[in-house]
This record gives C-alpha cells, sequence and structure tokens, in this order.
C-alpha cells in the first residue's frame, strides 16, 4: 500500500466504519497499477483520483493463478483460489466429461466447437457446474443474511434466484436456434448485456447493447445500467460492476498504451457517482471499492516470442478440443491460457512425465514447469537450466499471509529468498508456492503447469495470441500485480490479495469474514 500523497493524490481522510452502508466494487479487466498510478498523477481519472485521495489506495494486490479472468472472478467472488472453487482456468481439460472446456477464447475455436457449446460454457456451465457447489459465492452468502446483491455483467453470477435469459436473434441464428431462451440463476439484480436485466420502470435507457457491442457486454452499458439501477431506487447492499474493455484494448496495443481506456472506465465510475449524488456524500453512504482482476505483460513482436507446443509435443497423442477421450488412446490434452499453458497426462504417467519434461527443460523460455510429485509435493524446474526445486505445505518456513512452506532445491526457480527469521519472501513471482499448488490441484487429473517468462506467449491450437500487444495468464508479477483502491470506509487489508476480498466485504456487513 502507497499513500496517496506518495501519487501527488493529497493525503487520506479518515472514516469510521459503519455497517449500515451500502457496498459497491468495480472491477477493471487487466487493470495494470503501473499505468493507473500514471493516470491518476497526470489527473485523468477524476472519479478514482477522488476515491482515491479520500480512501487507501493499494498498488500491489495479489491475483489468482493462472492469472485469467474466470479464474480470478471465481476467486474474487468466492474468496477461494482455483484448487478450492474448481475454476482452472479459460481452456481446460475437465476429467468428469473427458473433454476440453473453452469459454470463448478466440473466434475460430467459436466456430469449431460451435456457439451454443461455447455460450453454454460460459453463461450456465461456468456457474452451474464448474464453480465448486461447495462454497458460497458472495451472492448467496449475503442473500442468505437477508441482504440484497446485485451483479452487472460480471460472469460469476451464482445466486439464489433463476432468471430466463433472452439470446439474441443472432446469437441464436448462429447456434442454428438450439439457443434461444435459457435459465440462469444469479442474484436479486442481474444484468448480463442484453440477456438480461431488471425491470427499472418506465422507458428504461439500454444503450450499447447490438452485435457491434458485443450484446451490451461494455463498459458504457456497465455504467449506464449500475446508474439507472441507483437511480430507480433499486440499488442493492452489495453491488458488483464489470468493465471489460480495458482487457481488449490491453490485448491490443498493450498495456502500456491503456490510459485512454482506463480514462473511459474512469468516466463510468463517475457516472455513478454522480446518481449516488455529490460525490462526497456518495461516500458518507457507500463504500467504494476499485479494482482488477489481474493485469498484462507485453508480448515481443516476433515467432521467437511464442512457444508453439503444437510443434514441441507432436511426438504425442493429443486430444483435440472437438474430441472426447473415449477410448483412452490419448496421451496429452494441451490447454494454452495465453502466457501459461496446461498439459494434461491423460495416460500411462509413468512413461510420458519424464518424457514431456525433457522437451520442456530445454525451453529457457519456460520460466517455471511444475507438476505435482504426490500428495500434496510439488516439483519445478526452470527452463533451460538444470535448477530444479521441491516444495510442500506445512513445513517449518512462514511467508507473509502466515502460510507454512517446507522445500529443497533451487528457491531461485521461483525467485524467493528466506530471511534470518525463518519468513519465505517472493520476488517476480508473487506467492508463488500458493499459487503454483493451487493450479495443480484444482480438480482431479495428472497435469504439468507452465508459466512463460516475460515478453513470452503459449501457440497452441484454441489459444489466443497477441503479438506486440498484451497477454496475461502467468505466475509473473507483471501478470500478477493488480491495484485496489478502498473508499468510505476504516476497514483495511493486509498484504492483499483479491481472495481476501470476499472476507473484507462479508465483514464490512457484519458477518465471519471466512467463506
Amino acid at each position: 500500500m502507497v499513500s496517496a500523497a506518495g501519487l501527488g493524490l493529497g493525503g487520506f481522510r479518515e472514516r469510521e466504519s459503519c455497517n449500515v452502508k451500502k457496498l459497491i466494487l468495480f472491477v477493471i479487466d487487466s487493470l495494470h497499477p503501473v499505468i493507473l498510478g500514471r493516470t491518476l498523477s497526470e489527473g485523468n481519472a477524476p472519479a478514482l483520483r477522488f476515491l482515491a485521495r479520500n480512501g487507501e489506495y493499494f498498488q500491489k494486490v495479489v491475483s489468482c493463478f493462472p492469472t485469467m479472468t474466470p479464474v480470478a472472478m471465481s476467486s474474487i467472488i468466492t474468496g477461494r483460489p482455483p484448487d478450492q472453487h474448481e475454476v482452472p482456468g479459460f481452456i481446460w481439460y475437465n476429467e468428469k466429461i473427458s473433454q476440453i472446456v473453452d469459454y470463448g477464447a478466440t473466434w475460430q475455436s467459436l466456430l469449431k466447437l460451435g456457439p451454443d457449446r461455447v455460450i453454454r460454457n460460459l453463461l450456465k456451465r461456468l456457474n452451474e457446474e464448474h464453480l465448486s457447489p461447495e462454497i458460497s459465492t458472495l451472492y448467496e452468502k449475503l442473500e442468505e443474511k437477508g441482504l440484497t446483491t446485485g451483479n452487472i455483467n460480471f460472469f460469476i453470477h451464482r445466486g439464489v434466484q433463476e432468471y430466463i435469459t433472452r439470446i439474441p436473434l443472432l446469437m441464436s441464428l448462429a447456434t442454428g436456434f438450439r439457443l434461444y431462451k435459457e435459465k440462469v440463476c444469479g442474484p436479486k439484480v442481474l444484468t448480463l448485456g442484453s440477456l438480461t436485466h431488471p425491470v427499472l420502470g418506465k422507458r428504461p435507457f439500454f444503450p450499447h447493447n447490438g452485435i457491434f457491442h458485443r450484446f451490451g457486454f461494455n463498459d458504457i452499458y456497465s455504467g449506464r445500467m449500475a446508474s439507472q439501477i441507483i437511480e430507480a431506487g433499486q440499488q442493492p447492499d452489495f453491488l458488483m460492476v464489470y468493465f471489460p474493455d480495458n482487457d481488449k484494448h490491453s490485448h491490443q496495443k498493450g498495456p502500456w498504451r491503456t490510459g485512454a481506456s482506463i480514462e473511459r472506465a474512469d468516466r463510468q465510475v463517475a457516472a455513478v457517482l454522480n446518481a449516488l449524488g455529490p460525490w462526497e456524500k456518495a461516500l458518507e453512504e457507500n463504500v467504494i471499492i476499485v479494482t482488477g482482476d489481474h493485469a498484462q505483460t507485453t508480448v515481443g513482436l516476433g515467432n521467437e516470442y511464442l512457444i508453439d507446443l503444437d510443434r514441441a509435443l507432436r511426438p504425442f497423442k493429443r486430444l483435440k478440443a472437438t474430441e472426447k477421450e473415449e477410448d483412452k488412446t490419448k496421451e496429452i490434452a494441451i490447454c494454452p491460457n495465453e502466457r501459461m499453458a496446461f498439459i494434461y497426462i491423460l495416460g500411462q504417467r509413468k512413461r510420458v512425465l519424464p518424457q514431456l519434461l525433457e522437451i520442456l527443460a530445454r525451453d529457457p523460455r519456460n520460466a517455471q514447469i511444475a507438476w505435482k510429485t504426490r500428495h500434496k509435493q510439488y516439483a519445478v524446474l526452470q527452463g533451460g537450466t538444470e535448477k530444479r526445486l521441491h516444495f510442500y505445505p506445512g513445513g517449518p518456513y512462514r511467508d507473509v499471509y502466515g502460510q507454512t512452506w517446507g522445500f529443497e532445491g533451487k528457491l531461485e526457480v521461483v525467485d524467493a529468498q528466506l530471511g534470518p527469521d525463518g519468513v519465505l519472501t517472493f520476488g517476480q513471482y508473487p506467492d508463488a508456492f500458493s499459487r503454483l499448488s493451487s493450479s495443480l490441484e484444482a480438480r482431479k487429473g495428472s497435469r504439468i503447469v507452465l508459466s512463460a517468462r516475460s515478453g513470452y506467449e503459449y501457440f497452441a491450437e484454441g489459444g489466443p495470441i497477441h503479438p506486440g500487444g498484451g497477454s496475461h495468464g502467468s505466475l509473473e508479477q507483471e501478470d500478477s500485480i493488480v491495484p485496489m483502491i478502498i473508499a468510505g470506509t476504516g476497514q483495511t487489508l493486509e498484504n492483499p490479495r483479491i481472495t481476501d476480498l470476499y472476507g473484507f466485504i462479508v465483514k464490512h456487513f457484519g458477518f465471519a469474514g471466512t467463506n
């Protein structure tokens, strides 16, 4: 955490916590802490600047791993890492159905897999099948306690109420009308683009909701819907508002050129604050939190910056995204997630695993090559070197989060250091032990987890690439660190991670802070 004064924003104002205040959480996709800091210092984001001046501004909040939106969203809304909420990636192998799950990483995958399969995965199965039913979302937790909750365009929306989504005509046509109306579950107030939205009274205005505006999944739609809900007197106790556009801009132009898209998101935050009345009054009656799900790293321009897994692992029998593993003849499934990848081992682990490791270890572009050796024990190789590290939970050393670990081998594989007080600290790969082990334990099945060095991205069938643009997914700091602003409360966070937001919000409303 840094002081607002350190960014030329003036000092904080102390405010007493008030548990009856309503709470709004804004999530700006791919929000880079350095670019947000620069934008605030230049005075180009007045709403966010106001919140930072009147609250706490954290520069280093650790995301989950993989640093992919469905994983991070699930971690924010459940307070749990992937091994507990069970959403492992954007593209992953589902052992229950012996098939690869893809939430629509590319338009090619949308065409190849079929729009109905991809839309159902993202709209329905992600919430009702993939997200663990054993843990509560914030919506479920708070509404169980008698509070009202709302969601605007956040993909993880599981709640206690049932809705009928109306699929736009062009989307229905693309699915051969296999999708027209679909039941989904959500909180008291639910907006999913133009698919479903609350009844706001006479002549509501729904802007930017056609095919050229991603059917309402955009910043302007999110901001206007939030404003209209407030103006209609329907603001719930907890409201989640998701702004997706910055992610697209960062992928296209690179994270260092996202100042303009952050400014556009700021205008929507300002519109919501305006709907609440004078901004000072808004903070007297509301807690406002702004954060990101993950950040992005610039990818080099040139083929050498693409790690071609299809070519490297060509000797193995690979399960394709359109196939189902029924005859048990496939050896691996490659699931690229931009700057990280899963290599699932589908059979003959004792033979296949050493061969995979031998190939992958030759490539210095692989920053970490990790796998599970036995129950709750893990190994990590550094590509292009012979450096190896073994670690396990419950050992004699602790980290800043109070987690305990044991290890053997080279800590530099994850850029960790052991202090004289027995405390492990992580540099370039924050919270590496916890995040790697969680990724390796997310659902059943044997797998290798790959994380790329800075500037590199994985290339494989079904995965998007962004040469010269921005990408994310890896364990590395630049993908993994997001900023956070908390205003309107005296409650704070120590060594914050995005998983801590669940407990923070539940505690704000006066309930136990764990899921």
